[in-house]
């Protein structure tokens, strides 16, 4: 078992999902109040600010977790566009590939996978996204929808998108500057790209919806990453959506 100057590693480990293992530990007794107030302090109203004119600002009103695929493709523009969003190149600064996203001492310990499903002019199968290239790399040909299904507590919705990004951390890259603290750090930046792609996909009128419950092991073996260097985080499908409900 890993020391307390481990406990990143630990952490990371100790809360992955394994068909034997799901979570478990000690939770509140109760359902905590979902929002904070202080009853004695002078309350100054602001009201719901007037949205300005542009894309940014209606992506935000608009941005909602899209569950309902329907079975229609994505263009290969849209694709690039969303990919772009992500982790797209942005600028210099020296050897440094500046992005879309702030990352922690800009060390970007995150790299992206698609699950292409239905892109037009893109062929069934996992690719890899190269940053310093700009391009996608072909890894793995066929459908990997229905084994990214199996394998997210089979929530459907992995197969029925037009692409599933795949988020995972290489957290050395961090690590070797911020030590145990770069898990921290790893867990803000897949933050920040999954509303960078929430916001595009919005903007592009298409569906997203973040994934968390899925068995790690199983998404690292359709990625071809072993799990310790390199693990999955986070799963994010993305298509057409059947209708618009309020969901998330």
């Amino acid at each position: 078992m890993k020391g307390d100057d481990e406990i990143g590693d630990r952490f990371q480990e100790l809360t992955k999902y394994a068909p034997t293992r799901l979570g478990g530990g000690a939770r509140p007794a109760r359902r905590p109040a979902g929002f904070k107030e202080y009853a004695s302090a002078e309350a100054l109203p602001i009201g719901l600010a007037e949205l300005p004119a542009g894309s940014l600002w209606k992506a935000l009103q608009d941005r909602r977790s899209r569950r309902s695929f329907t079975d229609q493709a994505i263009s290969r523009e849209a694709l690039s566009q969303l990919v772009w969003a992500v982790q797209g190149p942005t600028g210099k600064a020296g050897d440094l590939v500046l992005r879309t996203a702030p990352s922690a001492g800009a060390l970007y310990p995150l790299e992206t996978y698609l699950v292409v499903n239905r892109v037009d002019g893109l062929k069934e199968g996992l690719y890899h996204y190269n940053v310093r290239k700009t391009a996608l790399e072909l890894i793995k040909k066929g459908a990997q929808g229905p084994a990214l299904t199996a394998a997210a507590f089979e929530q459907g919705m992995c197969a029925r998108a037009a692409v599933v990004f795949a988020l995972t951390a290489i957290a050395d890259r961090c690590k070797w500057k911020y030590a145990q603290r770069a898990w921290r750090y790893v867990y803000m930046e897949a933050g920040h790209l999954g509303q960078s792609l929430y916001l595009a996909a919005a903007d592009l009128g298409l569906g997203c919806c973040a994934v968390g419950a899925f068995y790690d092991e199983n998404i690292n073996d359709i990625l071809g990453v072993d799990g310790e260097s390199e693990t999955i985080l986070y799963l994010l499908p993305v298509g057409p959506v059947k209708e618009k409900p309020e969901e998330e």
